[in-house]
């Protein structure tokens, strides 16, 4: 199995548990709809911390207050203004698409609508 299939695979896994547990928090039954459970425990979804956290470690690396190891594994694309584009760097295994130089840019490079809607959530 690819190993994005298996990184996939362990996230939905982790959401069927953490919806397992907001469901014997509130008191739902086994196959109630968890539905907006998450949003009124205040919990986020499994992918959504993981998202912003490599988005955060992009912005200290862009603005010198990251890891040296880091930043290096970082090259512009463009600098219009404040919008700055990271390239991408193309990865030969799937498991080098999760890696912080490729997964970073590529979540920077979004359009914010974009990010918010589908890979936030």
């Amino acid at each position: 199995m690819p190993c994005s299939m298996v990184l996939m695979k362990t996230l939905s896994e982790l959401q069927r548990i953490q919806n397992a547990a907001a469901k014997s928090v509130v008191g739902l039954y086994k196959h109630d709809h968890v539905g907006n459970t998450l949003n009124e425990l205040h919990w986020l979804p499994v992918k959504q911390p993981i998202t912003y956290k490599i988005l955060l470690l992009v912005y200290k690396c862009l603005n010198s207050l990251g890891p040296e190891y880091l930043s290096s594994d970082l090259n512009y694309a463009n600098i219009l203004g404040s919008n700055v584009q990271l390239k991408e760097p193309k990865m030969l295994t799937s498991y080098g698409d999760r890696c912080f130089s490729k997964a970073g840019p590529k979540l920077w490079n979004m359009p914010i609508a974009t990010l918010t809607c589908k890979a936030l959530f």
